[in-house]
């Protein structure tokens, strides 16, 4: 189970959010959301014990029971299947313990060391982790490349499968589709919906979060709000919220405009003196409500041009190379005024 109880938390002297109790139990699917600078990468840092709490604190598994994806992956030599397969932290541990008794010569932890390897089936992890990889796109001539012949992007991959394989209760994902195509955007759902911890995503992919959480939390307003079902749901029901919010607001102006247009006309009035001091209590008893800020809002504007040409874009026997290596070739298209094409294809 995971819980922030009061929790609350800063960068420098600006406080993100405060008094935030929430709870997610196992299994449950998570979408963060807020605006950028709202604290989302901060929440996964205090997670992660990276940083610590303004106040409150945070109920959450022991580190070796969360799983995250490594930001900084190092160039190493390392081949890929087993640097995906040294993120299963039970087994490096028990291979530690191995190496440990062989050096101790210790007759009976080695007995032991021996029977947790072959409890834990080293091969089924290795096939395990060649499946994960599989599914992120990689080929199979791909798992024994060392880890510095793969560019930025497929190393990111190799961080998040190593994340995926890891034994964990609770996984934090930051942007977890950068870099994936579609078949592996795909691949990643269904193994998400499958696997029993609770996961915490961060994206700004809206269909991938639709179609993978079950809850969102979303940080504004200086507090993180709870709000059943996936990323559509919550936006209706923020919609809605957002609408009562401006319809209270509304009302109090309109009641606080009211009450002190009789008090500013009647006050000075004998007769009058005592509705006037009991519209100034009621001014003071008024709760004041604060219209909804939905953020800033960006508008884009795209000038119309005065002439299209019916064909834009004509292409013949069209070749694109990498060195020795052809990736497209004798390619025919024509796009039109007025089309809207989309590209797919694996990376």
């Amino acid at each position: 189970m995971l819980r922030l109880i009061d929790l609350a938390a800063a960068r420098g002297v600006r406080t993100l959010y405060k008094n935030v109790s929430l709870a997610a139990p196992p299994g449950e699917r998570i979408g963060l959301t807020g605006a950028n600078g709202s604290g989302k990468s901060t929440l996964f840092a205090l997670l992660l014990g990276e940083l610590g709490a303004e106040a409150g604190r945070v109920e959450a598994p022991p580190p070796s029971r969360i799983a995250h994806v490594a930001q900084d992956i190092e160039a190493a030599d390392e081949a890929a299947l087993d640097y995906v397969v040294g993120g299963h932290a039970p087994l490096i541990a028990a291979r530690a313990e191995l190496a440990a008794a062989e050096a101790a010569a210790d007759d009976l932890r080695l007995s032991h060391a021996h029977a947790q390897l072959a409890e834990l089936n080293e091969g089924a992890i290795a096939a395990q982790a060649a499946g994960v990889l599989a599914g992120l796109g990689f080929a199979q001539s791909d798992l024994a490349r060392p880890v510095a012949q793969f560019s930025g992007g497929w190393r990111n991959r190799l961080a998040l499968a190593r994340a995926l394989l890891r034994p964990a209760d609770l996984l934090l994902l930051d942007e977890p589709t950068n870099h994936l195509d579609l078949d592996s955007v795909i691949w990643l759902e269904a193994w998400l919906k499958r696997q029993p911890a609770t996961v915490l995503v961060i994206s700004h992919d809206r269909e991938f979060l639709d179609r993978c959480t079950t809850v969102t939390w979303h940080i504004a307003d200086g507090t993180i709000r709870r709000y059943a079902g996936n990323y559509s749901a919550f936006e209706l029901a923020w919609a809605e919220q957002l609408r009562q919010q401006d319809a209270a607001a509304k009302a109090y102006s309109r009641t606080a405009a009211h009450l002190q247009s009789f008090v500013d006309r009647f006050r000075a009035k004998a007769t009058k003196a005592r509705q006037a001091q009991s519209r100034i209590k009621m001014l003071e008893r008024l709760v004041a409500v604060e219209p909804a800020r939905a953020g800033r809002e960006w508008r884009f504007e795209f000038p119309e041009p005065r002439r299209l040409p019916e064909r834009l874009l004509d292409a013949e026997d069209l070749r694109l190379a990498y060195g020795p290596r052809t990736v497209l070739d004798d390619v025919k298209f024509l796009i039109r005024s007025g089309d809207r094409i989309g590209i797919l294809g694996v990376n």
